[in-house]
């Protein structure tokens, strides 16, 4: 599912309107955002609308000015409105099976105006406790990272940013492309660029996909770029399980056996093919190895609790004995191994400095490692002019230009 929000700065002259038309054409997302569009929307020609395949779902309620928040959808979607005001319009959508809900945002430039829609967003938080993201432009920024100017940025507003994502325990995503998505447009040193445009979400719609990438698209006719935003939920792509040489393996003693005996095989072929096959056979090795002595790791934590709770109950019933001790003292060192061993396998899935970052195993690891895992996926491939987001055909392509003599 796609997501794209632009701040177009007005959809009334021509350029804007070809400029939009464009960026839905190459992208065809089920979701477009428009902020800023500076006119009524009846004054829309229908035709051009149409072309779009999109409809119009929801416009954000200022009473009596103009809407500056225009959500429109693909035809064949049916969503539920859940709030509206100045500065956002919230809906949820239930796709296959699966509820969650979005809140596009457009924050006033005004810095108590604001606070509402801090206020309001949290409400509606706790008020649907469901998987939930953020899209638009916040019109401010969480430090001065985000800001490249003359001037400093206010440190009232970003700390009111800060706290309203902290308190709701939110995550700003990544964005890939450029990192400041608004610019003053002024000369020399009097521009001012910021990173006001971003997607932010809960921990459950982490959960919720397996896969998600946010990026920037080409500006035009504004001073923002829009942002695209690619997700799809969990079950609905499959892929092979990508082969890892853990770490953990090398702190156990049968590992450089096993990379010994493989490397020893004998081959006769030229060296590049020799390589490639000793690879695949420590390869294989190695899987069934780490099944055979290592297995789920998280499996193997549950295991080794349960068995020192059981001890300990029966040193409580029976009281101390010396048998009972002696295996209290090696179900602790098994416990012990298999905590190790989870640590270890979450610091190299986060890729995080463990010891300067955070305690063993925290839920902060998991989410790290969660995030990473979900936007690491491949969503869209350009193959000339044409934009590839089918999971088969950007596989078919890859293993094609990979291997172009594969057919010979």
């Amino acid at each position: 599912m796609k997501y794209i929000f632009w701040n177009v700065r007005g959809l009334a002259n021509t350029p804007s309107r070809l400029a939009l038309q464009r960026l839905i054409s190459q992208n065809n997302p089920d979701f477009v955002f428009i902020s800023e569009p500076w006119m009524d929307f009846n004054d829309v020609p229908s035709r051009w609308l149409l072309n779009l395949n999109l409809k119009l779902f929801a416009v954000n309620n200022r009473v009596n000015l103009l809407p500056n928040i225009w959500c429109l959808c693909k035809n064949n979607l049916n969503l539920v409105l859940l709030a509206s005001d100045s500065q956002q319009v919230s809906f949820s959508l239930i796709e296959e099976g699966k509820s969650f809900t979005c809140s596009v945002v457009y924050a006033s430039t005004i810095y108590f105006t604001r606070r509402q829609l801090w206020n309001s967003l949290s409400m509606l938080q706790n008020q649907f406790a469901l998987p939930w993201s953020f899209i638009g432009d916040f019109n401010y920024i969480l430090g001065a990272h985000e800001h490249r100017g003359r001037t400093n940025p206010a440190r009232g507003p970003i700390q009111d940013f800060q706290s309203w994502t902290d308190n709701n325990s939110l995550i700003h995503l990544h964005t890939r492309g450029v990192e400041f998505t608004w610019s003053s447009g002024r000369g020399g040193g009097r521009c001012t660029d910021r990173r006001l445009d971003r997607v932010i979400c809960n921990q459950a719609w982490i959960d919720l996909c397996c896969s998600l990438s946010i990026t920037t698209l080409i500006k035009h006719t504004s001073d923002h770029f829009p942002i695209l935003m690619d997700f799809k939920l969990l079950e609905t792509s499959s892929f092979a399980s990508q082969f890892k040489f853990m770490r953990m393996w090398s702190m156990h003693q049968d590992c450089r056996q096993i990379v010994q005996e493989c490397w020893n095989t004998t081959i006769v072929r030229c060296p590049m093919f020799v390589l490639n096959r000793k690879l695949k056979i420590l390869k294989e090795r190695l899987k069934i190895w780490n099944k055979e002595s290592f297995g789920n790791v998280h499996e193997f934590v549950t295991s080794a609790e349960q068995k020192l709770q059981l001890i300990q109950a029966q040193i409580q019933t029976n009281g101390n004995s010396d048998a009972l001790l002696l295996e209290e003292k090696e179900a602790h060192k098994v416990l012990e191994e298999a905590l190790n061993r989870q640590e270890w396998f979450w610091q190299e899935k986060a890729k995080l400095n463990w010891h300067l970052e955070g305690d063993r195993n925290t839920k902060y690891f998991h989410r790290i490692a969660k995030i990473k895992t979900s936007t690491k996926t491949l969503t869209s491939l350009h193959d000339g002019d044409q934009i590839l987001t089918d999971q088969t055909l950007i596989s078919n392509h890859i293993c094609r230009e990979s291997h172009p003599h594969s057919h010979l």
